[in-house]
């Protein structure tokens, strides 16, 4: 689907954590302990690379922006999700098949969401396009 420039690079980061979440699902389903761990690190590792400064910046850009345009709702869904994902990120089992897989399948629905719900609502409002121009200026 072709995003809005304004939408685009956090579209692209979206494909990074799908991968994640796929390589999380594989070692949560392996038998392999250091499969898990090689799993939970590399994921440890992109959420201090890229995956909170991607939630980081749709709290302070999209988020705020879709609240003033009466989007409440979709506001607080993505915010939950980002906690539920950021717990994930700090659980002291993190390499272990039961939160691994939790954390690909929490991740996989959360980029669907934001992919077909989220942003679509986005770029159907000026408004919201405007700001996230703005922001990015």
């Amino acid at each position: 689907m072709k995003r809005s420039a304004a939408l685009t690079p956090l579209s692209r980061e979206h494909h990074h954590a799908l991968s994640l979440a796929i390589q999380a699902g594989k070692a949560a389903r392996s038998d392999d302990a250091a499969q898990w761990r090689q799993a939970a690190d590399k994921i440890s590792q992109q959420a201090a690379h890229s995956l909170q400064a991607h939630f980081a910046e749709e709290e302070r850009t999209l988020l705020p922006a879709l609240a003033q345009a009466g989007h409440g709702q979709l506001v607080e869904r993505t915010l939950e999700q980002h906690a539920h994902l950021r717990r994930l990120l700090q659980h002291a089992e993190l390499a272990s098949p039961a939160i691994l897989q939790a954390f690909a399948d929490t991740m996989t629905a959360h980029v669907r969401f934001e992919e077909r719900e989220l942003f679509a609502v986005a770029e159907s409002l000026p408004a919201v396009m405007a700001a996230l121009q703005a922001h990015s200026a």
